[in-house]
């Protein structure tokens, strides 16, 4: 017999009833939260997949609770710039959710100034954002590092061994910890989901068929629409939804 999948929507819904159930408030990087009720704070790295964070976002929406996503400006394995990534991106906001940016240091930095800009720039050039970042493999100059420009998914009051939880590397061993902080009431808690996790493809092999095929397609559909009397022969893009 199978074993249950453990990362699957259905057990996503299944974490956000168990937090619900202990009276916590879900909280947006961007806001300041109420003192008089446990915190936390859901957040969702997009590494990869634009579409598995829209998935989660609406889940969360239908059950009343506020998340945070960040997306990447400069993955390989999306395009933020894409107008169905931006259609997301607005769609998050619309319906309450704290929408920033997953900056890579290596690419932006950590500069104060730089870093706000950024956020600028893209809320007024691309579509709206929040003033809220989380940095992508951060280095030790930000961890517990607060900002006075915008919110980090790693200041000094929502980062530390005491506090964030992560699935990263599709790991499950965050699920008993959170058990135990939920069962004591501990306050805050970050907890890091990141949304291609969540879908239900049961092997790593699965999720980079997905990835793979989406991706090409996606160069297809530019190659034949920007450069159509030299490919359009020879490339035929595909119409269909793809998991990742």
């Amino acid at each position: 017999m199978t074993e249950p999948q453990p990362f699957s929507y259905e057990n996503f819904r299944q974490i956000l009833a168990d937090v619900n159930s202990r009276g916590y408030q879900f909280c947006r990087f961007d806001c300041r939260p109420r003192d008089d009720q446990r915190q936390f704070y859901l957040r969702h790295d997009v590494d990869i997949s634009p579409s598995c964070a829209l998935r989660l976002g609406r889940i969360a929406a239908e059950m009343g609770i506020r998340s945070n996503f960040f997306f990447q400006l400069n993955a390989d394995t999306y395009n933020a710039f894409s107008e169905s990534c931006l259609e997301i991106i607005t769609e998050l906001r619309s319906v309450g959710h704290c929408v920033g940016l997953h900056l890579d240091e290596h690419f932006i930095g950590s500069d104060e100034e730089k870093v706000r800009h950024t956020l600028r720039w893209f809320s007024e050039c691309c579509v709206p954002v929040d003033g809220a970042v989380s940095f992508h493999r951060p280095s030790e100059a930000v961890l517990g590092r607060d900002f006075g420009a915008f919110a980090s998914g790693y200041g000094s009051r929502v980062w530390g061994e005491d506090r964030y939880l992560s699935d990263s590397r599709r790991s499950w061993e965050f699920r008993g910890r959170l058990d135990e902080w939920l069962a004591v009431g501990r306050s805050p808690i970050q907890l890091l989901l990141h949304p291609e996790w969540w879908h239900p493809h049961q092997t790593a092999v699965a999720v980079w068929e997905d990835l793979r095929a989406r991706r090409e397609n996606e160069l297809a559909k530019y190659m034949v629409s920007n450069f159509e009397k030299v490919f359009a022969a020879v490339i035929t893009p595909e119409e269909r939804v793809f998991g990742m």
